[in-house]
């Protein structure tokens, strides 16, 4: 794990991979950069710097290939959708700077992240898990914005 730590390059290129058009390959994807983020709270940070180089230097917002994942409303594999907010909400949890915190959240909005969120909740049949996930990246940004009784419902 130290060794992929240290080379950023190896990072980005796992996170290159969610874009795959295999969705195995982005499932595993997925789970090699969970299992990354939850090493240690550092590697959220790294992660969050490979996302930002690869987006960027596809002049692409952070996040395009995790939006991309949750924006597929046809999925069938509901596994990905979980592992792709999972993946948002764990790194969003570890930014200690609120300023970097509340750049990558308007760049997950700009994305129409709120739009996803509400379609998913509305939706009939939504894995709950999925549904937890959500509640759980609506909960942590109301807090954030000092709503805390909105937070708890």
């Amino acid at each position: 794990m130290h060794g992929v730590m240290a080379h950023n390059r190896c990072v980005q290129w796992l996170y290159s991979l969610v874009a795959s058009k295999f969705r195995h390959v982005v499932k595993t994807a997925l789970k090699l950069l969970l299992v990354f983020v939850e090493y240690t709270d550092e590697n959220s940070l790294l992660l969050i710097d490979a996302i930002t180089a690869v987006d960027s230097s596809n002049s692409r917002q952070p996040w395009h290939n995790v939006m991309r994942i949750l924006q597929d409303f046809d999925a069938s594999d509901t596994e990905l959708l979980i592992y792709a907010t999972s993946l948002i909400n764990k790194c969003l949890n570890n930014i200690p700077d609120r300023n970097v915190y509340y750049d990558h959240v308007d760049a997950l909005q700009d994305q129409d992240m709120d739009d996803i969120i509400q379609l998913y909740m509305a939706k009939q049949g939504t894995d709950l898990d999925l549904l937890r996930q959500l509640q759980i990246f609506e909960a942590v940004l109301l807090y954030e914005d000092g709503d805390e009784t909105a937070a708890l419902k």
